[in-house]
């Protein structure tokens, strides 16, 4: 089997894999498999494939949707939520928003996501859009709001099964009140993590983790 460029690049440069070393594949859908290095062709890395099998997505899916943080720091959280097995990260403008990401930069964070799931063996890499705003991501099915004047907390109001869960995180200002009435109309939950005011990609991270460890996914 010879892997694309990409994937090549990240097994002969990132991991600097010889031949003759393990491989995990998987084609981001529904099978993973595991075979060796048998070298490089060029450029390209080719993987004797010794076992394949199917995989069930797992459930629940957990989607975050996430209002950008500024400077290095969004591409941080897509790298880790990314690592942690989140679905679907979805980026948003909101009244208190800084700012929102351009065409080039959405190509760079997929990039970071795709390279992150690999490095976590995770077998889909999680998808990297953009919303139209709150209200569109609103439409995106009932979830929690994340906000630090929730009443109760994340651990109280995630439900026992769910095949999805979709989390809310704000700017560094917060979500507006006008922003919770919204949310709330649509059908989200609100809680809060804590005591503590985290910064915009520490709760997405801390969020995520928390919705992981809650369905057996984590931990």
């Amino acid at each position: 089997m010879r892997l694309s460029e990409e994937d090549s690049l990240h097994a002969l440069r990132s991991r600097r894999l010889r031949p003759g070393e393990e491989v995990t594949i998987s084609n981001d859908r529904s099978w993973r498999g595991k075979g060796r290095l048998a070298g490089e062709e060029n450029g390209h890395a080719v993987v004797e494939v010794e076992d394949v099998w199917r995989i069930e997505p797992p459930r629940p899916e957990i989607d975050v949707s996430v209002a950008p943080p500024k400077g290095d720091r969004l591409a941080w959280a897509v790298q880790k939520l990314s690592e942690l097995g989140v679905h679907h990260l979805g980026l948003m403008e909101t009244e208190r928003s800084i700012r929102f990401p351009s065409a080039n930069a959405f190509a760079r964070l997929a990039v970071v996501a795709r390279e992150a799931a690999m490095q976590s063996a995770q077998p889909k890499v999680m998808e990297v859009r953009g919303w139209d705003g709150l209200r569109e991501a609103l439409m995106a099915m009932g979830g929690v709001m994340l906000h630090e004047a929730g009443s109760e907390r994340l651990s109280d109001v995630l439900p026992a099964d769910a095949n999805r869960i979709h989390l809310l995180v704000g700017p560094e200002g917060g979500f507006s009140d006008s922003e919770v009435s919204q949310a709330r109309d649509a059908g989200f939950r609100i809680a809060s993590l804590g005591p503590s005011i985290l910064r915009t990609e520490t709760a997405a991270v801390v969020g995520a983790a928390l919705a992981l460890a809650r369905y057996g996914r984590l931990g």
